[in-house]
């Protein structure tokens, strides 16, 4: 005696006989795997793909490409720096506006030249907290971009494409002392 049971979805039909319990995709093809498409890739270039991200600003959707030497990169970034960048990241406001608070008092102690290799990674999450919902959080951002901008002056000059737009915005804030803010970054650059 041979119990036969079928049972059939859309996306897959299961076959209990005897005592075999095999999981069949529709048409006995694997199901998708993100380490079997890595070691395609692999195989197909080569070399083991990197990371690649997404850009901060919400309507720039480019890739940033695998960069070789990203520990040299890395390690251009003062890691108390990299911490308060990570918190600024964060969905909660508060979060946000404390670690606001701690990157313009870093800016105030530290060096130009420690400061120089934070700016790329400013720009991308100035585009996206410039817009934030929370008042203070813009207000604090703008406060923070001016002693950016006090330190670095003229080193922010291949950022301004990708800051530019969104500072402009920023001056026409309808909080009022964000709007102010932004007004004497600008004044200051």
């Amino acid at each position: 005696t041979v119990l036969l049971v079928v049972t059939r979805c859309s996306t897959s039909v299961s076959f209990t006989m005897g005592g075999k319990n095999k999981q069949r995709t529709k048409g006995n093809l694997q199901p998708s795997s993100s380490s079997r498409a890595a070691e395609l890739l692999a195989r197909e270039s080569g070399e083991v793909p990197g990371f690649i991200g997404f850009g901060a600003c919400q309507n720039d959707l480019g890739y940033v490409p695998v960069v070789q030497g990203a520990e040299e990169i890395d390690s251009l970034v003062d890691a108390e720096f990299r911490l308060v960048l990570r918190k600024l990241y964060k969905r909660d406001a508060t979060t946000k506006l404390k670690a606001m608070h701690e990157f313009a008092a870093m800016c105030k102690e530290r060096e130009p030249e420690v400061i120089k290799g934070v700016i790329p990674y400013w720009s991308r999450i100035y585009c996206k907290i410039s817009l934030d919902t929370d008042r203070r959080v813009r207000e604090a951002t703008q406060q923070a971009f001016e002693q950016l901008i006090l330190k670095v002056k003229k080193n922010l000059a291949p950022c301004l494409k990708s800051i530019m737009g969104y500072w402009l915005i920023s001056q026409c804030d309808t909080y009022l002392p964000a709007a102010s803010a932004a007004k004497v970054a600008f004044q200051a650059a």
